[in-house]
């Protein structure tokens, strides 16, 4: 019966790519899954290597730390991302935001998962940044927590939501990387039923962009705190230039 449902919703409204609007054969369960066609799939370019040890964006040869991570302080081991926030990635980002497409969260998340699905720890829990429940009201869905969800599904990584946004902070563009600190400081903390669950465990946090770090870094010092014995981050994407920073800062 729930095959059948499907067919008649396939039927009525075919399922289409995501980033060109072209029509998805219906016999083709992953081109469905994905929400995107094999064109447009192979306009999705991963991060070159090496990157950065803490924030993976693309450095010179020989280089371990950016300018922009050098001497500053993390909680969490590292970060690695998988494209850069601009072009298609960027396009299908703002439609999650500005028309609360969700189909297109869950479709990044798929596609996500096939790039990453071999080099999680087993071990490890996927905890999605949230989204404050104001925002999420408006919103409709929190897209870090799709597409964890979908990451979950196609790695086995278990999921848990086990932090909450406490705080509706003002946007982070336009702040200053001090006053970005300034501004997330004391809005996460562990849901109270999931106080004892995370000690001594492997947490990858999980985001849709990586701008400056602050909200990761603030998250992964309230898991630390609270028992984790490590604590990494998996973003979609990374601004890779200062003039992105207030675009991306802008998607919550």
């Amino acid at each position: 019966m729930k095959e059948l449902i499907h067919q008649l919703i396939d039927w009525v409204y075919p399922p289409r790519c995501m980033a060109c609007r072209s029509l998805l054969p219906l016999q083709d369960t992953v081109r469905r899954k994905l929400w995107l066609c094999d064109y447009c799939e192979n306009l999705f370019i991963p991060l070159e290597k090496p990157g950065c040890n803490i924030c993976s964006i693309p450095v010179s040869s020989g280089v371990e730390v950016c300018s922009s991570c050098y001497g500053k302080t993390f909680a969490f081991a590292r970060n690695t991302s998988c494209f850069a926030y601009e072009g298609l990635v960027r396009d299908m980002l703002r439609d999650i935001k500005f028309r609360q497409r969700k189909y297109v969260a869950q479709g990044l998340g798929r596609l996500w998962a096939t790039y990453i699905k071999n080099t999680l720890p087993s071990n490890a829990i996927l905890v999605p940044l949230p989204m404050h429940t104001k925002k999420r009201r408006q919103r409709g869905f929190d897209q870090a927590q799709v597409m964890a969800q979908a990451l979950s599904e196609l790695t086995g990584n278990k999921l848990a939501n086990i932090l909450e946004r406490t705080k509706n902070t003002p946007p982070q563009s336009g702040l200053h990387p001090q006053q970005r600190i300034e501004n997330i400081r004391g809005a996460f903390v562990i849901k109270q039923k999931n106080q004892h669950s995370i000690s001594e465990q492997s947490i990858i946090l999980v985001d849709d962009i990586y701008t400056t770090g602050a909200s990761l870094n603030e998250c992964a010092k309230v898991l630390m705190a609270g028992g984790a014995m490590q604590v990494s981050t998996l973003t979609l994407a990374i601004a890779l230039k200062e003039k992105q920073l207030d675009d991306a800062d802008n998607f919550d």
